[in-house]
């Protein structure tokens, strides 16, 4: 007879907030080094390029290079203690919020006064405030992307069900697939339900969002090329991203859909299919 699996019961986000303040130090007790390792890969290249672009020496760019990835290395430890500590809220969406509150907030709080003070002894500041907005834009994503991840069992520490790091890493091309292929899927599902005012609001709302993303990252509004020639339209941004939505979620129309929809909640809790048990 097949064992059934054990589920962690689900827990508020006020319950996880009172925790963590009564007990914070269970943050350094279950430091994620998975996400400090991976972030601060990530990071230390953001203010890399950044600087490089700016015309700094590359002494200085890979001075604020190793600022970022030692601050993050250290914070991103803890942040994904605190994200690993909210993947069992439900519902899923005031997890969410909360994350999105906590997480920027205070990662680019302290951020901001470490970059700060190496900008100053570099004379650089210009470049820190650059860097620092296209880093907000990376951490709302993968907060955001952590959470799935660690609903999913993947990239979470100190529990019965973590795996090596290297185990995790092999899983996130599909988690990454899974995770961009949500809305296309989502606002196909409102057009078969005949939902058309939320798939328009969905599809106006990703237009506007990738638009206001990119252009903080690039610092540019709009493409050109050959010198600053533009095609009308297209150049933006979030036109461009429109069109690509417009095509996965006519991929997504051409699959049948499944028996059943999946909620935003079971998405991103959803777990890998395993064989069955041998009885």
């Amino acid at each position: 007879m097949s064992k059934k699996k054990k589920t962690k019961k689900a827990v508020k986000a006020e319950e996880v907030l009172r925790y963590l303040a009564r007990n914070p130090s269970q943050l350094i007790r279950n430091w994620n080094y998975k996400g400090a390792v991976l972030s601060g890969l990530l990071r230390a290249p953001i203010f890399l390029v950044t600087y490089l672009i700016g015309k700094e020496s590359l002494k200085v760019a890979l001075g604020a290079a190793l600022v970022q990835f030692v601050f993050r290395f250290f914070y991103a430890g803890i942040s994904g203690a605190v994200i690993q500590h909210f993947r069992h809220v439900e519902p899923a969406w005031h997890a969410l919020v909360a994350i999105l509150l906590i997480i920027p907030f205070f990662s680019h709080l302290l951020e901001f006064l470490f970059q700060s003070a190496f900008a100053y002894m570099t004379a650089t500041t210009q470049h820190t405030d650059e860097a620092i907005i296209r880093s907000i834009c990376v951490t709302i994503i993968s907060a955001l992307f952590t959470l799935f991840a660690m609903r999913r069992g993947v990239m979470i520490v100190r529990e019965p069900e973590s795996k090596p790091l290297k185990k995790d890493v092999s899983k996130l091309p599909i988690l990454i697939f899974q995770f961009c292929a949500f809305i296309p899927n989502e606002i196909a599902s409102m057009l078969r339900r005949r939902a058309y005012l939320g798939a328009f609001l969905s599809f106006i709302g990703f237009g506007i969002f990738s638009q206001m993303m990119v252009w903080a990252i690039t610092g540019k509004s709009s493409w050109t090329y050959n010198g600053g020639k533009s095609i009308p339209l297209l150049k933006y941004w979030g036109i461009d991203a429109l069109l690509l939505l417009s095509v996965a979620t006519s991929i997504s129309l051409m699959i049948p859909p499944r028996s059943r929809k999946v909620s935003v909640e079971e998405f991103l809790s959803i777990e890998e299919l395993k064989p069955a048990e041998k009885v």
